[in-house]
């Protein structure tokens, strides 16, 4: 199978391109009285009305952590002279942001694709490095950044350079993963630039620092999505490249020996994936003869048996997005991607896609929550908690919006 070189980042900014100024959606919520302390699954979440973030127009990003008692947002977007600027922002309540990073202080070519805490109240930040013109096929490099506070960053050793990007990053205590993939010329393939083939690879780390390499068994055209820590290490999902809607699984107790699991999860395309006490979920998508694609999960409790869920939708062709945990409930976005067909006269203006948010108590069973027009997401949306309350932030036109609210019981 024949993978353009930039896949990732290309995806990444088709997705932020039809975020900005393209579609508004809506999101759904279930408003109750009651306290988020309370005892109880969680029926709902109370928003707060929407609070204009920082005013950036990222291209990569919003992606969201939390780290000590706050948290965290890093986005990157175009810079002069074709590369990319990169910033940081915190929040001590998920609404009022302050930036933290000065400017320069990532390298020009440095484009974020991921950020989570580094297990000890830290930060770790994955991504790439090259110019933000840069064609299919032109080389970039994985790069990884720590710092202490959100403030002052450092450029992680990560070894022998190799071509490629980290896609994604999870810590626990003692142990960092990220998540990428690596590209060689593709032997026996037409010759052009935007051939490779391409394998998985996590990047291990004890502090963030310092990092090792490690090659995910039969990881061959597979496309990295999600990693996260959990009671059992670490669990990595990737999607195969070269059949429709398949995604294995590999685990790791430590980050420097990976197993794949026995099971493919098989008609399912993943997104995201969280934990949620000694059971880990990854969330995305599957096939449905009647409308398109479904929201669906996977979750298991050892790793290697994976049990699969539906959800309910509101509108065809819907999906997860991103999930969260928070005060012991997962939550979940997801939206629509069906688009009005073509008429007589020519096209017609695109639709306003629905969007819902769902909870679980259990990672097995989701209550899609009603419909609330006052919740006005884009495609490019990522979610979080901080302090038991939901944060979601999306990029608007010229600024991040923020949604915040508490679980209902």
């Amino acid at each position: 199978m024949r993978r353009p070189l930039l896949s990732g980042l290309i995806g990444l900014a088709v997705t932020a391109i039809l975020a900005v100024g393209l579609l508004a959606v809506v999101v759904s919520r279930q408003t109750h009285s009651g306290s988020s302390n309370g005892s109880g699954p969680a029926t709902g979440i109370a928003w707060q009305p929407v609070v204009k973030g920082p005013a950036v127009q990222f291209t990569f990003g919003p992606y969201l952590a939390s780290a000590g008692s706050r948290l965290y947002m890093v986005g990157s977007t175009p810079a002069a002279g074709a590369d990319y600027s990169t910033e940081v922002w915190s929040s001590a309540d998920g609404t009022t942001w302050d930036r933290m990073s000065d400017a320069g202080a990532f390298e020009p070519g440095f484009a974020a694709f991921w950020m989570s805490n580094d297990g000890n109240g830290g930060l770790i930040l994955v991504g790439s490095s090259g110019s933000s013109g840069s064609s299919i096929g032109e080389a970039r490099t994985p790069e990884a950044w720590h710092s202490p506070d959100g403030r002052t960053w450092t450029r992680a050793d990560l070894g022998a350079e190799i071509g490629g990007e980290l896609m994604r990053v999870a810590a626990r205590p003692g142990a960092v993963v990220a998540l990428g993939d690596w590209r060689i010329p593709a032997s026996g393939m037409v010759t052009g630039s935007d051939q490779v083939a391409t394998g998985l690879y996590a990047w291990f780390s004890a502090d963030g620092s310092a990092w090792g390499r490690a090659d995910l068994p039969d990881s061959a055209d597979y496309v990295p999505t999600a990693v996260t820590a959990w009671t059992g290490g670490f669990v990595a999902v990737a999607d195969k490249s070269t059949a429709g809607s398949t995604s294995s699984i590999w685990t790791s107790a430590d980050g420097r020996t990976w197993e794949k699991a026995p099971m493919n999860l098989a008609g399912f395309g993943s997104d995201a994936i969280a934990a949620l006490g000694d059971r880990v979920v990854t969330v995305g998508s599957k096939p449905d003869s009647k409308l398109g694609i479904v929201p669906a999960s996977w979750s298991s409790t050892d790793g290697k048996t994976w049990v699969q869920a539906t959800a309910a939708t509101r509108d065809p062709a819907f999906l997860f997005d991103d999930v969260t945990a928070v005060d012991g409930t997962l939550v979940a976005i997801g939206s629509s991607r069906m688009a009005d067909p073509l008429v007589a006269g020519g096209p017609t203006a695109p639709p306003t896609p629905s969007e819902g948010v769902w909870i679980s108590g259990d990672g097995m069973t989701w209550q899609l929550l009603d419909e609330d027009s006052s919740l006005k997401l884009n495609l490019n949306t990522h979610i979080a908690s901080i302090g038991g309350r939901v944060v979601v932030a999306t990029q608007d036109v010229s600024s991040v919006d923020i949604y915040a609210g508490n679980l209902t019981r």
